[in-house]
């Protein structure tokens, strides 16, 4: 089917260049770009795993910072660093970090990344902020990210 649109594609355009046909391929363009971004920006804006993978973070704070700073960002992905004050593997459906101050973190199903974490460790998060409440901030999915990546975290307003 690819192939026969090609086909189409290139016949019509031999045709154009012969000068014996005429055909509206800005139309043809147009429609073209108009179906693809049709499908592609809604798989591609609200995917969690795409803006996990390939998603800037939209900010950086430390945990001691997270309840202040993170209403700003619900359902944004942020960087937070920490310590490890807890990891729970018990459901290995819903393997959880937690950071002091009440940053938690949920792996999912990465049991084996979230008990690469030890308590007492300072580590980095990247996740989506999907709750937040005056006990802490609830990061769903989340994963653990590389330590000599940038990090810029930003502070509460004095």
């Amino acid at each position: 089917m690819i192939g026969s649109f090609f086909s189409m594609v290139w016949k019509r355009k031999a045709a154009l260049q012969s000068g014996t046909m005429i055909i509206p391929t800005l139309f043809l363009k147009t429609t073209l770009l108009t179906a693809s971004l049709t499908f592609l920006f809604p798989l591609l804006s609200s995917c969690k795993g795409w803006i996990m993978d390939y998603g800037r973070p939209a900010a950086q704070f430390e945990a001691r910072n997270a309840i202040a700073l993170a209403p700003d960002y619900l359902r944004k992905k942020v960087t937070v660093r920490g310590r490890v004050s807890a990891v729970d593997t018990s459901d290995p459906e819903r393997s959880v970090v937690k950071l002091d101050h009440g940053v938690t973190a949920h792996f999912g199903k990465f049991k084996r990344a979230a008990e690469s974490y030890e308590v007492g460790e300072v580590i980095h998060l990247s996740g989506i902020v999907e709750a937040v409440n005056p006990s802490g901030i609830t990061l769903d999915p989340a994963f653990g990210r590389d330590p000599k990546a940038p990090f810029a975290p930003l502070a509460p307003a004095p």
